[in-house]
């Protein structure tokens, strides 16, 4: 990353996180510090902090999937591989786990998404709208392809009030279509545009760019960063995950850490992810709903939910050091999970 790119990288952070998370993320990942990280003295402390955490943290990022349909077909997702039935929420199911939730936590951000593209959802915007008139202050989360963003839906996007919107574009013209099953030139007028009316109108929600990098797009990297770069708040061009082992083909020049300390998982804990039909799971991962601990739809409260025996069991585990439980067995986020405790 040039020296830049890594000034508009802080800026984004700052701006999306405040102070304090980056500039811990900054001290154990890229300052000397890091030698210190997953040292025997590091480990001891490290671990006496995520006991005491996991008492106090609550949920501060809810996920609600609004749709698991998708226009794309991207290599490095694990959608084409999901055998769950397609739902979209519609708005009463939408306000339902919306309230369920924020009546007993105090969420801080909302992410719209899921295993689908939120834009095939054609309630989208007035699922917005609700956010903002009920929750003003809840910061919105999007993650779009762009490939369905028309005129008319970036025309009524400017009139709600976003938090953040990443445009997933992965590469440039070659391989493009390839990598995700959609038009390169499409999807590039629609962020343009997009980008031109949110400068015309003078908002402020940031505007993120993602490139996940595969064998098909790495060589051109550089090159997606250098054009975005100056669009955008934020580029971040990374490696994909295998989805706990279940996508492991098309991972460019991925390398997972195995031989890192696996550590507790801290998303059961600041996390909330609800899949489409109202199923509450462990986390983002768990594409095909393989461990559910409840459903939002069917009368559950969230809370007693996250405070029943199974629930409770779960966390229980991962602080044991035991990750036998599905989806957990095969992640391979819990490998790059050294410093995550500190964030929260």
């Amino acid at each position: 990353m040039g020296f830049w790119n890594l000034i508009q990288e802080i800026k984004y952070y700052v701006k999306l996180e405040g102070f304090s998370r980056p500039f811990k993320k900054f001290l154990l990942y890229q300052s000397p510090l890091s030698k210190f990280v997953n040292t025997p003295i590091y480990n001891k402390i490290y671990l006496n902090q995520i006991k005491k955490r996991a008492k106090r943290i609550e949920p501060k990022i809810l996920q609600i999937e609004t749709t698991n349909a998708c226009n794309a077909r991207c290599l490095m997702c694990p959608h084409r591989l999901m055998k769950r039935k397609q739902k979209t929420i519609n708005l009463e199911d939408f306000k339902k786990i919306l309230d369920n939730v924020m009546k007993n936590y105090k969420i801080e951000r909302l992410t719209i998404n899921g295993f689908g593209e939120p834009f095939t959802d054609k309630g989208i915007i007035e699922k917005i709208k609700y956010v903002n008139q009920r929750y003003p202050k809840l910061k919105i989360d999007i993650f779009t392809n762009a490939g369905l963003l028309t005129p008319e839906l970036t025309e009524n996007l400017l009139k709600t009030g976003l938090g953040r919107i990443t445009f997933s574009i992965n590469g440039l013209e070659e391989g493009y279509q390839e990598v995700t099953g959609l038009n390169y030139e499409n999807t590039k007028r629609n962020v343009l545009y997009f980008l031109d009316e949110k400068n015309k109108r003078g908002k402020k929600f940031l505007v993120n760019v993602s490139m996940m990098i595969l064998k098909e797009n790495e060589k051109r990297a550089k090159e997606f960063i250098k054009f975005w770069g100056s669009k955008v708040d934020s580029v971040r061009a990374y490696y994909p995950s295998d989805w706990a082992g279940e996508l492991k083909e098309n991972m460019g020049e991925q390398k997972i850490p195995y031989g890192r300390k696996q550590w507790p998982c801290s998303a059961p804990w600041t996390h909330i992810v609800i899949h489409s039909n109202g199923e509450f799971l462990k986390c983002c991962r768990d594409f095909e709903s393989r461990e559910i601990f409840g459903n939002l739809l069917e009368g559950d409260d969230i809370k007693k939910l996250r405070n029943s025996k199974k629930f409770k069991e779960f966390q229980k585990k991962q602080l044991n050091f035991d990750f036998s439980s599905p989806v957990c067995s095969t992640c391979d986020h819990a490998y790059d999970s050294s410093i995550e405790w500190w964030l929260w």
